[in-house]
């Protein structure tokens, strides 16, 4: 991985960025869109400044796996979230660091404390705002979860991970798609991918699972990445913010439904 990117860095690739696809794809009356080699050649421009920003993002510790210690870590925009790492369709390909083995999924919240994303135009489905466990994922053999906040993000935003780690050997299909994406995919049966959209029940009243054992925690801000046990002094009990999902577009704010555990038809 190159030099990671300070602010003003990222922020002129992404104006390089948009300057490129106006170029593909030009407003009503403006100059006619690259065909044929010119395409091509703008495209590749397109697609070196998207590699240029996905690979020089921050890698940062995110949670640590209760099973082998390992760290996991994961790359960042901390910037805004005008960046396409937080982008629901992702458009840049970002290649993370090597996984511990027993991590499975990662989970998130953000919490912009009020103010309007006016810098999410591109939709961001970035969760709820306060921190949440997935019962049917805890439920699963060796299961643990492990509450984390991450970095000061830009604009005061607040973002919580839960990473969930087993030592046995899970189906990728019973499991949930990651933070800031729609779907999950795996391979199935006939060796080809399918994909789905789980629509699991969230559960924020988190002291019963930490009290468990099977919930863990890390104290925001600590650079040893610590797990630690037990609901006194735990900074994650109760917080307040909105419990519904959200999605950030067009510089606003919208809530979704509640996950109820139905089934979603993802042709419907």
């Amino acid at each position: 991985m190159s030099e990671p990117l300070t602010q003003a860095e990222r922020d002129e690739l992404l104006v390089r960025a948009a300057a490129i696809e106006r170029e593909l794809y030009p407003p009503e009356g403006g100059p006619p869109e690259p065909t044929g080699p010119d395409r091509v050649k703008t495209l590749d421009r397109y697609y070196q400044v998207l590699h240029e920003y996905g690979d020089r993002l921050p890698r940062v510790p995110f949670s640590r796996c209760p099973s082998t210690q390992k760290v996991l870590k994961r790359s960042l925009d901390p910037f805004g979230l005008d960046g396409p790492w937080w982008h629901k369709s992702r458009t840049v390909k970002i290649e993370e660091p090597a996984t511990p083995p027993t991590f499975q999924c990662l989970l998130g919240t953000l919490d912009l404390h009020g103010r309007a994303p006016s810098e999410a135009v591109a939709e961001v489905i970035p969760g709820p705002e306060a921190p949440f466990v997935i019962p049917r994922l805890l439920k699963l053999p060796g299961m643990k979860a492990v509450i984390s906040r991450l970095a000061p993000l830009a604009h005061g935003d607040v973002a919580h991970v839960v990473a969930y780690f087993s030592d046995e050997s899970l189906p990728v299909g019973e499991l949930h798609q990651h933070w800031l994406r729609m779907d999950l995919w795996f391979p199935n049966d006939a060796g080809g991918t399918s994909w789905l959209t789980q629509n699991d029940r969230h559960d924020f009243a988190l002291a019963p699972w930490i009290d468990s054992g099977q919930v863990l925690w890390i104290a925001p801000g600590d650079e040893e990445m610590t797990l630690r046990t037990g609901t006194a002094n735990c900074p994650y009990l109760d917080l307040p913010g909105e419990r519904h999902p959200q999605m950030l577009s067009g510089g606003e704010r919208y809530l979704l439904e509640m996950p109820d555990g139905s089934p979603i038809d993802p042709f419907a």
